[in-house]
């Protein structure tokens, strides 16, 4: 049975729940309207424990309604617990929270106090979050709103990476309320996010060898920034470049960091201040752990080796840059700030020669393709890869290809006119009586059967033509000679009916107007058994004079 009692103007129940619990919950001013909570909160009790309600959606419903602003302080208490780092904690809650109140119809502008707002303004921003967060709950949180929300930030002139972060931060939050039980379904699912490249304000670059001396340089020279020498500048940067490491890295750099025993020198960073949240040991350049390690030995332990500040390092940065004369932004929109300095390492890296997997180990990036975005060459270096390349500018003295066509002395066509032309040239065979030396033309030996003038076969024909009785139709001993399939043969043989054969005397090198072009060898006697199959028959009848043959699946036969 619940129980009231009355605190002030305002009365409280209490009553049993399901787990058998005593709980006190607040009701309202009316006395008849807590007596109702109370004996609803008892009938649900009831119902769980007789299994008639899932007690998750119970929880649901509890949830849903509270403010969801305490649903946003308990997700930022759980990244911290996971071993998140307190910095991104806080930017990730505060980005949620103006997400939702933009949601709940406020203007960007009354919930982002711009970076030189100073403290006492803060409140006033602070308010108005609470403000819109006070009547917002969870079941506010839909897939449009949100969307909505989101364009407009775009509208107020936000760039659409910072946009982007908004949209990763609320739909991290709608995960998390799912997978607590707070939301029967992740709401932002489809939330969409934008492409960055179309709209780039914040790009970086990164200097040459000697503007970065030269920076170095300057900031050694330099009078002291803050609490930051110019020696413990030019330190800094030296190290930033050598390592890789972010600002907030670098600001947690103590004098036990260093390890001068080892060979070469490291440097550690704990896994806290890591932004992958592993600890890692870099390796430190002699020169650069020669200047370092009585700076940092000086130094008592415990304390920072830099002493810097929370997120000023661009303009330290910068100042440094105009003292040596080099400007922050180029003329085409690059800038040159502190985190710069890590894409100088992985730019540096590459121009070294440096394999994609040790730059990548270096960097401590996840995957080649984030150290790949890092890398920075400048148009400069670009340019002059560019002009690296060897020319391929053709000899003066040799004639253009359009000329060697033109004349026929350039590709097939050339070789096709220069066998044209000396088949033209070539003395029609003879017949030369019996034992008489056969004429020879020049560059070739001649001798033949029954007084026939033919060309000797030099060497074996290829394994893959038929050997019985067939010779080759190449002229080995003129070796700046090719043998052309679209050519007539020059060759002087016995005709195809004196050996016993009767075929077409067409060029089989031509091809017929009906099949698909192939390359065949010149000399109808010579048949690649991969293209025509020739095979041999018995003759028929009992003939003994007649031979027939195969060729494309059509019988031919000789006469006797």
């Amino acid at each position: 049975m619940a129980s009231l009692r009355k605190f002030g103007k305002v009365w409280y129940y209490r009553y049993t729940d399901a787990d058998g619990i005593r709980r006190e919950v607040r009701g309202c001013p009316d006395k008849r309207a807590t007596e109702d909570m109370a004996r609803h909160a008892e009938s649900q009790a009831a119902k769980v424990r007789a299994g008639m309600v899932d007690p998750r959606e119970l929880a649901m419903r509890e949830a849903g309604k509270r403010p969801v602003d305490e649903h946003v302080k308990a997700w930022g208490d759980s990244l911290e617990a996971k071993g998140t780092t307190p910095k991104h904690v806080a930017l990730s809650v505060a980005r949620v929270r103006r997400l939702i109140a933009v949601v709940k119809g406020a203007a960007f502008g009354e919930v982002n106090p711009p970076k030189a707002t100073k403290r006492a303004a803060l409140e006033g921003y602070e308010a108005a979050i609470v403000d819109r967060l006070a009547s917002a709950r969870l079941a506010d949180l839909t897939a449009d709103r949100v969307q909505s929300a989101l364009r407009s930030l775009v509208g107020e002139g936000l760039s659409l990476a910072s946009v982007n972060h908004y949209a990763v931060a609320v739909k991290g939050f709608a995960s998390w309320c799912f997978k607590s039980g707070r939301l029967a379904s992740n709401p932002l699912a489809g939330v969409a996010g934008y492409n960055a490249r179309e709209d780039r304000r914040h790009d970086r670059r990164t200097l040459g060898a000697d503007e970065l001396r030269r920076l170095i340089q300057t900031a050694h020279e330099g009078p002291t920034w803050r609490t930051m020498s110019g020696p413990a500048r030019s330190l800094l940067y030296r190290l930033a470049v050598a390592t890789g490491l972010r600002y907030s890295e670098l600001r947690s750099i103590r004098p036990e960091s260093f390890d001068w025993t080892a060979e070469p020198a490291t440097v550690a960073v704990e896994a806290a201040y890591a932004k992958n949240g592993r600890a890692a040991v870099l390796t430190l350049p002699g020169d650069l752990a020669d200047d370092l390690r009585p700076f940092a030995e000086a130094v008592a332990a415990g304390t920072p080796v830099f002493p810097l500040s929370d997120d000023r390092g661009a303009t330290m940065l910068r100042a440094d840059l105009e003292a040596a004369g080099i400007p922050y932004r180029d003329a085409s929109g690059l800038v040159f700030d502190f985190h710069a300095l890590r894409c100088q390492t992985a730019t540096l890296l590459d121009a070294a020669g440096v394999s994609p997997r040790v730059a990548q180990r270096i960097m401590r990036h996840s995957t080649p393709g984030l150290t790949d975005r890092y890398t920075r060459p400048r148009v400069a270096d670009v340019e002059a890869a560019a002009l690296s390349m060897p020319s391929l500018r053709p000899e003066p003295d040799r004639p253009h290809a359009s000329t060697m066509r033109a004349t026929g002395t350039g590709g097939i066509a050339g070789i096709k006119s220069i066998l044209r032309r000396s088949q033209e040239n070539e003395p029609e065979p003879r017949e030369v009586p019996s034992g008489e030396a056969a004429p020879s033309l020049p560059g070739r030996s001649r001798e033949g059967e029954r007084g026939t003038a033919v060309q000797p076969i030099n060497g074996h024909p290829p394994p893959l033509f038929p050997r019985a009785g067939l010779v080759s139709t190449r002229d080995d001993s003129h070796a700046d000679v090719i043998a052309s399939s679209d050519a007539e043969t020059t060759m002087d043989r016995k005709s195809v009916v004196d050996s016993g054969f009767t075929a077409s005397t067409r060029s089989d090198s031509q091809g017929n107007g009906s099949g698909q072009r192939r390359n065949r060898t010149a000399d109808t006697r010579i048949f690649n058994p991969l293209l025509y199959q020739l095979s041999y028959l018995p003759a028929r009848g009992g003939e003994k004079n007649r031979i027939g043959f195969r060729w494309r699946g059509c019988q031919h036969r000789t006469p006797s």
